[in-house]
């Protein structure tokens, strides 16, 4: 059981775990794909509350362990304070963990779409210069191209992204020949690998 306090004031327990394994309960992967693991009901005023909390995620078939921590702790992981067990990559907030969970799940590795990103949110500061874009890693389509949401461009709207599967390679193949040139080089912070630890500056000069 996990304390939790809704937004209505009331606090209480929920039976959200704090690890879970999934080899030993791959209904999970649908939920973490969905939304709705980690989410639970407040017994006050019957508001969906979506957690972030601090929970591990394993999956051991695939070499996969991952500490989620709270979007809250952003700032603690991109200054080095907070870091994950041994073995474990930080992922921050629940976007990320549905984004990396994807691409295990597509058998992908990590930090080739992590460059993949940097390149595309590049791209897009090119077409929307005062833009801060934001991309997820969604799935793979039936051809085996590569999905990528980019948020931030406009309000309230989400561009999609295609990236064929040989450019993905060629990524990959650079990356594990390359690891310590940028910008790949510059995409782990310790035990947090994401293009965010790269500051994309939006906006113009006055």
């Amino acid at each position: 059981m996990r304390k939790i306090t809704c937004n209505c004031e009331h606090e209480f327990s929920a039976d959200l775990p704090d690890e879970v394994n999934l080899d030993r309960s791959p209904d999970i992967l649908e939920k973490i794909a969905d939304g709705s693991f980690l989410s639970c009901a407040c017994p006050s005023c019957g508001a969906i509350l979506h957690t972030d909390l601090e929970t591990r995620v394993e999956w051991p078939s695939r070499e996969m362990r991952l500490l989620l921590v709270p979007e809250l702790a952003r700032l603690s992981v991109l200054s080095g304070h907070l870091s994950g067990p041994e073995g474990f990559d930080v992922v921050v907030g629940y976007a990320e963990l549905a984004d990396r969970v994807a691409v295990y799940a597509a058998r992908l590795d990590a930090l080739a779409v992590e460059t993949l990103k940097f390149h595309l949110a590049e791209k897009a500061l090119d077409s929307v210069p005062d833009s801060k874009p934001l991309l997820t890693f969604e799935s793979l389509d039936g051809e085996g191209n590569l999905l990528f949401h980019i948020h931030g461009l406009r309000d309230s709207e989400v561009a999609v992204s295609s990236v064929p599967l040989r450019l993905y390679e060629s990524v990959r193949n650079a990356v594990g020949s390359n690891p310590g040139e940028e910008p790949q080089s510059l995409l782990r912070n310790g035990a947090y690998l994401s293009v965010q630890n790269v500051l994309f500056e939006g906006g113009q000069d006055d």
